[in-house]
């Protein structure tokens, strides 16, 4: 097939550090290469994959000094124009939210597939009664429930399990990796690990995307940075991440809202470190409770849940994500819906 893949230019693909969608677009590209499909990549232009890149600017926004909000928007209509006006190349066009592809998708017949890295209900409704030629797809059935639709397709977000080191023999710490904003719940898991006097690595940035993320950090973050007990580190590359998340003892996630995947949560369990989570959201689908990690619902079960993460076989986690979240599996639901929405739109 020709397949068109799109991501918002924000970041690169891969990113530089963590980013969970835009990992998944370079997963995508690399293995529907490797299968045979002719891929078409439109991206920000210091991405690098083994398929033929379209950009409409050299570096993505969020590394470029001299990029703007107002650019952003514009460059971000200017690489889905750039793809659209050529659409007819292609059998398919999988788009990844929030690229504005489904405002272009009525004017072509090539069809689209959309995943909904994150989206509102509300506008996963506008996009059902006005683009009858973007089809959605989940990434968790939590999804699909959020969302007030069941019917949807669900596609579970892959993990190249060999390209993450596992780790056996962990150090004497916790670790929580995300975005420096209040749903990532950063604050609760330094309150947690206080409670169990344990020690914390958090690896995570503000974003320029959420205007309150930068008032989070420094007011309720970074006053808790002692260098000791709770370290921070703004960003690594992503294989020095998996090399640092695999040292952990554990993985603390507390999220404060209905995370849709986390793909952070399946690497580090990839990486053999087991995960502690709140039962919300994805979680449920994504650790395996009592073998990949816990699911606890309050922070005082949280902090006797630390004390026994070292009887969880690390091994197991790594074969947990092995079994129900690898890229192969990923890559051949995609296929699979591809050929489908292909075939239907030649009918």
């Amino acid at each position: 097939m020709k397949i068109a893949q799109i991501s918002s230019i924000y970041l690169s693909i891969p990113p530089k550090t963590h980013g969970g969608t835009e990992r998944i677009v370079f997963e995508l590209c690399q293995h529907l290469t490797k299968r045979g499909h002719q891929v078409d990549l439109f991206a920000a232009g210091d991405s690098k994959v083994d398929c033929p890149l379209q950009s409409v600017l050299s570096v993505a926004t969020s590394d470029d000094p001299q990029s703007t909000f107002y650019l952003e928007k514009e460059f971000e209509a200017r690489n889905t124009y750039n793809l659209y006006r050529q659409a007819g190349r292609f059998d398919l066009i999988h788009a990844h939210w929030p690229t504005l592809a489904p405002y272009f998708s009525s004017f072509s017949k090539t069809p689209t597939v959309i995943t909904y890295a994150y989206t509102e209900r509300e506008l996963h409704e506008y996009y059902r009664d006005h683009f009858p030629h973007c089809f959605p797809v989940c990434i968790s059935q939590a999804q699909a429930r959020m969302l007030g639709d069941e019917s949807l397709p669900v596609i579970y977000n892959g993990i190249d399990v060999e390209e993450i080191p596992f780790n056996d023999r962990p150090e004497d710490f916790f670790i929580a990796v995300g975005r420096m904003t209040p749903g990532k719940g950063i604050v609760e898991a330094i309150r947690i690990v206080r409670k169990a006097n344990a020690r914390l690595l958090i690896v995570g940035q503000t974003t320029s995307h959420l205007p309150w993320s930068e008032k989070y950090f420094s007011n309720e973050i970074q006053p808790c940075i002692d260098g000791d007990r709770i370290r921070h580190i703004k960003g690594l590359p992503h294989d020095q991440l998996m090399q640092t998340v695999g040292r952990a003892k554990g993985f603390l996630f507390s999220p404060q809202w209905e995370e849709p995947f986390g793909l952070a949560v399946a690497e580090a369990m990839a990486a053999g470190t087991p995960v502690l989570a709140y039962p919300r959201g994805s979680m449920p689908e994504l650790v395996k409770d009592g073998e990949s990690g816990y699911l606890i619902s309050t922070e005082e079960e949280m902090v006797k849940a630390i004390h026994r993460i070292e009887s969880l076989d690390r091994r197991r986690c790594r074969q947990w994500v092995q079994e129900n979240f690898s890229v192969e599996q990923m890559v051949d639901g995609y296929e699979r819906l591809y050929h489908r929405i292909a075939a239907g739109a030649r009918s």
